[in-house]
């Protein structure tokens, strides 16, 4: 009787193997023993099972390589694969979540990090990619409570609990915000928001000392540059303060605020040039809140008119008017744009209508008045 192999031999010379024992049976007559068949069909299960375990730990091995060169088409296809035949098999999900966000896939991404915490709702991974996605849809309700489901099964990490803060902030729950940014430690987001969280309580030293941490984790943060140049604006510091506005409009060039603060500020050092640079930018970005859209159109009226550049005002307070209709200013400044190319007659029906504003009443009144 042949002496039976190892399982893992087997598995791996199974094809060699089997071509010698048909080699075998044809040179020998009769049968094998039953026993010995038995034996043999029980081996071949064995290996075979072997062989399968095997065979999903190299595909996660090979898919683990093809992500790490960048060859993301064939870490989804060895993947899916895989998962074709074992969709339980967690670790192979967790790979293909990473390998969809490494290749631009999000929505992929979320669908698969979903899978893998309905097999393991313990998963800290599954559970942040999660919640990363809530705030990015902003539903800030259910992310807090997925979070703190989190902490519960005892696998949160300082990234949930800058979730949990951030949620927190976002609700209005500012007692718990902070606890949980405290325990998020030095994770750079957690700094901030928390110095953001101290700003806005009026607790200018702890805001400080939170952004100074914030900018040794990285000296390019939008939201800490910002807050220190309102700190620094407030104390008189106007230059430090252009110091910061000017790194966080550089860092985030798409958000309103800073670049807002470096037209205003600019207009207060009279430089006029600067100052018209930023409105002008600022009146292009989309997320500009209302309220300052419509002071940087008047602010940007007032400089042009200022510095002469009269052409470029009648365009700018039509635009102006069209989205804020009843805005005093705008009208104020195009009738001064009328008035000094001599247009009198059509500079007092400026006037009149920037009267109908409250806030612009008394100097239109003043200005229709001095026309003779």
């Amino acid at each position: 009787m042949r002496q039976k192999q190892a399982p893992t031999l087997i598995a791996l010379f199974l094809p060699a193997v089997s071509i010698l024992f048909m080699f075998i049976i044809s040179g020998c007559a009769g049968a094998p023993p039953a026993e010995t068949a038995a034996e043999d069909d029980l081996e071949a299960k064995m290996a075979e099972e072997e062989t399968v375990s095997l065979s999903s730990e190299a595909i996660i091995f090979d898919a683990t390589l093809a992500a790490q060169n960048s060859d993301y088409k064939k870490a989804l296809e060895l993947l899916t694969g895989l998962i074709e035949n074992e969709p339980e098999n967690i670790e192979a999900l967790r790979l293909l979540a990473k390998v969809h966000s490494a290749d631009g896939n999000k929505d992929s991404a979320a669908k698969t990090w979903r899978k893998v915490a309905e097999l393991d709702p313990s998963d800290p991974d599954a559970a942040y990619e999660i919640g990363i996605e809530l705030a990015r849809s902003k539903k800030w309700d259910e992310l807090r409570t997925r979070m703190m489901m989190t902490e519960s099964l005892g696998t949160a990490d300082n990234r949930h609990y800058l979730l949990i803060g951030q949620a927190g902030m976002e609700r209005g729950y500012r007692d718990e915000a902070e606890k949980y940014l405290l325990k998020a430690g030095e994770l750079e987001l957690a700094t901030a928001l928390l110095g953001k969280l101290y700003y806005g309580r009026g607790k200018t030293a702890e805001s400080e000392k939170a952004f100074k941490k914030t900018l040794r984790l990285n000296p390019e943060n939008y939201i800490a540059n910002l807050h220190m140049g309102y700190i620094s604006y407030n104390r008189g510091n106007r230059q430090t303060a252009l110091e910061y506005y000017g790194k966080a409009h550089s860092s985030d060039p798409g958000d309103p605020l800073a670049c807002i603060s470096l037209a205003s500020l600019h207009e207060q050092l009279s430089h006029q040039g600067k100052a018209i640079e930023y409105y002008t930018t600022a009146l292009k970005l989309k997320k500009i809140p209302r309220s300052e859209k419509k002071k940087a159109y008047v602010s940007l009226s007032r400089l042009l008119v200022k510095t002469g550049q009269l052409n470029r005002v009648y365009p700018l307070v039509q635009e102006g008017i069209a989205e804020f209709p009843s805005s005093g200013g705008l009208y104020f400044y195009w009738g001064e744009a009328l008035l000094k190319h001599g247009r009198s007659a059509e500079a007092k029906e400026k006037y009149k209508k920037a009267a109908l504003d409250p806030a612009w009443k008394k100097p239109a009144l003043e200005r229709f008045h001095s026309i003779r």
